[in-house]
């Protein structure tokens, strides 16, 4: 079940320009379709189970290693003993040897009785009543939406449209959509048979990118500070090149700095937008009357 599902991720990966994964997966496919044969005693230990470890007695807990082995990395670096140790060798080494060994250590103390005064709990830490009455909770909530927006999932259409606003996407993209999956499978075919199977082609050789357009990206909005900044930049390029035309052709400065240089006022206007106020801002004025 997880390599059928793997591989038909990996042709959404081909679709849709994910060039890491696309080039990868298949990599990791092929070994584990042939890890029976390649290495048999490890593809016997796989299908026992033996790929996880369980640190608790909770149920249903188990992690894979390499994430056992980031929590004691973690455990490690939580007080600032691990940090760069990349740049020093030696240090690096006495680490990787002690740093298990000090993961134990602090595992051991955090599980002493005497610092634990209840037992231990062998529940799903999702089996809590806090967890469960959250859970209840956002599950009635979107039940409530559905009841007054109407179910999204019973949509009839015919249009491709995004959930949450409603837009509607071009008939070009509902093509490109539809024929997604089969250009995806085509040339994950094509991948895996040039560089892993014929090897015509090395592994790094480029991706094409298929760049297509089911929906638009959306356009990146500048931020205040950002507006603020390029309005100020323009303003100095403005008054530095009026300023130099004035005095080379004896230009009154007092009546130049009385126009405005701006479609909006500023004291009215914050980015082409009414500027918005408090009403409690008037009892200053009002206090001086």
């Amino acid at each position: 079940m997880y390599l059928d599902a793997l591989t038909e991720l990996a042709t959404w990966f081909h679709a849709m320009d994910h060039t890491n994964y696309a080039r990868w997966i298949p990599v990791h496919l092929r070994d584990m379709v042939t890890l029976p044969t390649a290495h048999p005693e490890i593809a016997r230990e796989f299908e026992a189970g033996n790929f996880t470890i369980q640190k608790t007695t909770r149920q249903f807990s188990a992690i894979p290693i390499h994430q056992a082995h980031e929590q004691n990395n973690a455990a490690i670096k939580g007080d600032g003993g691990a940090v760069g140790l990349t740049d020093n060798s030696t240090a690096l080494r006495r680490w990787m040897i002690a740093g298990p060994e000090i993961a134990r250590l602090i595992g051991e103390f955090e599980d002493e009785p005497d610092f634990r005064n209840t037992p231990p709990d062998t529940r799903h830490h999702d089996q809590s009543e806090s967890v469960q009455s959250t859970f209840v909770k956002d599950v009635q909530s979107m039940v409530n939406v559905m009841e007054d927006f109407g179910n999204p999932f019973q949509e009839e259409s015919q249009d491709l449209l995004v959930q949450d606003t409603k837009e509607i996407a071009l008939p070009a993209a509902l093509d490109a959509l539809r024929r997604a999956h089969e250009v995806g499978q085509l040339h994950f075919d094509n991948f895996v048979r040039e560089r892993l199977v014929e090897r015509t082609k090395p592994l790094e050789d480029a991706i094409h990118r298929h760049k297509l357009k089911i929906f638009g990206k959306p356009q990146k909005v500048p931020g205040k500070g950002a507006n603020q900044v390029k309005s100020l930049k323009n303003d100095v390029n403005l008054f530095s090149r009026l300023y130099i035309k004035c005095q080379n052709r004896d230009g009154n400065l007092k009546e130049f700095f009385q126009h405005e240089t701006q479609a909006s006022p500023p004291a009215l206007s914050d980015g082409g937008s009414i500027r918005q106020g408090a009403k409690s801002d008037l009892l200053v004025c009002l206090e001086d009357v």
